[in-house]
């Protein structure tokens, strides 16, 4: 991982934008559960009407074909070429306004206060321009919802195994390669900007406030913190994967299932 990336990943990025007495709020369970799979499956149902639905689109697909997609190519000698896919968006404020009234609502099932402090974390668009700022260092871009897919599913892994290396742009591209391919089966869905955008900010959020959680209890030694936010990512990693994450390793050919 190059310094910058590290950067990236450094808690203080996230809690910034949270009231420190709300700092005892464990962000990463919130994230695994309700607003990972509200913010999703908001983006699936285009804006939340069947009749706004792009042809052919189930509605709850969108979760399961990227797992589906990304699980198939994690298997030895699977290494297809990088589909043609372009995640590229333009972003808008009145997006990120509904972006962060989802994740807020979200947050608040889980405590009242922590819905608030998301809604203005998202708002301020400091986790997303964080990301805009370091993740040229590992070859990814801002504004692109498959770059911000990959950054997640890298975040997801790392905080799951508790990996505490450094990623190579190697390995971070093999896993961009693998989240291009997944994303190309369900980019139909995501067929405006505002849903790509939608779909990359609240990634881009995630990950960054999950990595954040996890990073920082490593940088105190707190190591009952750290084994918690794994604990619940590699809850959470079992639908994104579609497995453990634990049973899966990260190289340059991007993730691979162990053995």
């Amino acid at each position: 991982m190059t310094k910058a990336f590290k950067i990236l990943m450094l808690g203080a990025s996230i809690v910034a934008g949270v009231s420190s007495a709300h700092a005892q709020v464990d962000w990463s369970g919130m994230i695994q559960t309700e607003a990972m799979n509200s913010a999703i499956e908001d983006a699936s149902r285009g804006g939340g009407s069947r009749a706004h639905r792009p042809a052919g689109s189930t509605g709850t697909s969108l979760m399961s074909g990227l797992a589906q997609s990304f699980a198939a190519q994690t298997g030895p000698g699977t290494t297809p070429a990088m589909a043609e896919v372009s995640g590229r968006y333009t972003p808008s404020p009145a997006v990120r306004q509904k972006l962060a009234q989802i994740m807020g609502d979200a947050a608040a099932k889980q405590d009242a206060a922590a819905g608030a402090d998301m809604r203005k974390l998202v708002l301020s668009g400091e986790a997303v321009k964080r990301y805009g700022s370091m993740a040229p260092s590992m070859g990814l871009r801002a504004n692109d919802a498959v770059d911000a897919f990959a950054f997640y599913m890298l975040a997801q892994w790392g905080v799951a195994n508790d990996y505490r290396e450094m990623f190579t742009r190697a390995q971070v591209a093999g896993v961009r390669r693998q989240a291009a391919n997944a994303y190309a089966g369900v980019a139909d869905q995501l067929a405006t900007d505002a849903l790509r955008q939608e779909f990359g900010e609240m990634l881009v959020v995630q990950g960054m406030a999950m990595s954040g959680v996890h990073e920082t209890a490593v940088q105190k030694g707190d190591e009952a913190t750290a084994a918690r936010a794994a604990q619940l990512a590699r809850k959470g990693g079992v639908r994104i994967f579609t497995m453990d994450p634990t049973t899966i390793e990260l190289t340059e050919a991007g993730f691979r299932k162990k053995g």
